[in-house]
């Protein structure tokens, strides 16, 4: 999930200083709270400067009638004056402001407006006219501006919006680009099954290429969602399994995918873990990468039995590149989740080099452990296999 944090914070952070996400390439390294820490210092640099100036401007604005603030805005300040002043401006007054201007240039206030200065402004503005200029900035494809503002706005807005936004794909990124992810369980929420699976498909599309905002919708939200939101994508048909597959191999999603399907009926699993793809070894090396470079082993153990012969073998080819450190973390998983059934789905199919190398930590498990092992072994028929590669490697066997 940081990946997909720390993506959309660059691009926030491009649409701040108004330049290409490109040129923004050497802050990759960095983690999203250090970008989004400095983004909001950048924006409040921004949007604090010249403050004594704009307070004369708004005390000036008392004296003036509601109607000719808008025109002298409209068409003498422009969007960004207007954006400066209007947190400086009595919310009362400054809402009946927003009433007398084009929705136009209202959306072009808006994208220079930080929401944190106009809280109370937002808050006395009429649902329909919030519609309005949403509608403007979704057409105009501002999701950014869009998804700074939903952390301000009441559910009944954000309700009212979301029936008349129709297109799912803007939906999406708008979620993506939030900035309150906790609040995203109570809008999909409001969201009808219906539309939430056809959210999913146009995340599949191929002209879209929206797996990332799907995923990073499905990781930020508790896990009732997630699993809902999973099971609605496992019901879906192989065509759209196919595309999440492909695109968490070519964006390196694992890390957000594997904690989803963890949460997913059994039947689920084994529809997702069936797909041909995952017979392919640099998808399952990818997969491999991500459950230890995001600890998410005690996530990707448990389906390895739901993974079909051709599937388990890749699995144990891709695992012949991992390190020692990476067993030893495989196998501190295990110990703590206190199942060795699925660490015998890869043991048994490792080449007898890589189960050497594993001799020092079979060494060290406790008899209690050995012993749970081998019981296992012996559950899952596999006991002569187990017992001859214990002995191999140990050169005896617990009592």
């Amino acid at each position: 999930m940081s990946r997909l944090a720390r993506r959309a914070e660059v691009i926030k952070l491009a649409r701040l200083l108004r330049v290409d996400e490109s040129t923004l390439s050497g802050l990759s390294d960095l983690d999203a709270t250090s970008l989004r820490t400095f983004r909001e210092q950048a924006q409040a640099r921004l949007f604090d400067a010249d403050e004594a100036r704009l307070k004369r401007v708004a005390m000036a604005s008392k004296l003036l009638p509601v109607p000719l603030i808008a025109l002298i805005g409209e068409h003498v300040f422009g969007a960004l004056l207007c954006a400066r002043v209007a947190g400086l401006i009595a919310p009362d007054r400054a809402a009946e402001v927003t009433l007398r201007l084009e929705t136009e240039f209202l959306a072009d206030v808006t994208l220079e407006i930080d929401p944190r200065h106009v809280r109370e402004v937002i808050a006395r503005i009429p649902v329909p006219r919030l519609v309005e200029v949403a509608l403007v900035l979704a057409r105009r494809r501002e999701f950014v501006t869009l998804a700074r503002f939903v952390d301000y706005v009441s559910t009944d807005a954000i309700r009212a919006v979301m029936e008349q936004l129709t297109d799912n794909a803007a939906l999406l990124q708008i979620a993506f680009f939030m900035e309150d992810k906790s609040r995203l369980n109570e809008l999909v929420g409001l969201l009808p099954k219906a539309r939430l699976r056809e959210i999913i498909i146009v995340a599949a599309a191929e002209s879209r290429d929206l797996w990332a905002e799907a995923l990073a919708l499905m990781s930020e939200v508790n896990d009732r969602w997630r699993k809902h939101l999973g099971e609605l994508a496992a019901g879906l048909d192989d065509r759209v399994l196919l595309s999440m597959a492909r695109a968490a191999q070519a964006q390196k999603l694992w890390g957000a995918l594997l904690p989803i399907i963890g949460l997913l009926e059994r039947a689920h699993q084994q529809r997702l873990l069936q797909l041909p793809v995952l017979r392919e070894v640099p998808m399952l090396e990818a997969v491999l990468d991500a459950a230890d470079s995001e600890g998410l082993w005690d996530r990707l153990l448990p389906l390895l039995p739901l993974l079909d012969e051709p599937a388990q073998q890749a699995l144990a080819q891709a695992a012949e590149r991992l390190g020692d450190d990476a067993f030893g973390r495989v196998f501190e998983a295990v110990q703590a989740g206190r199942e060795w059934g699925p660490l015998l789905v890869l043991l048994l199919r490792l080449r007898s080099q890589t189960q050497d190398r594993l001799r020092p930590l079979i060494a060290k498990l406790s008899p209690q452990a050995a012993r749970q092992l081998l019981l296992e072994a012996d559950q899952l028929g596999v006991m002569d296999r187990v017992d001859a590669l214990w002995r191999r490697l140990t050169l005896g066997r617990p009592a």
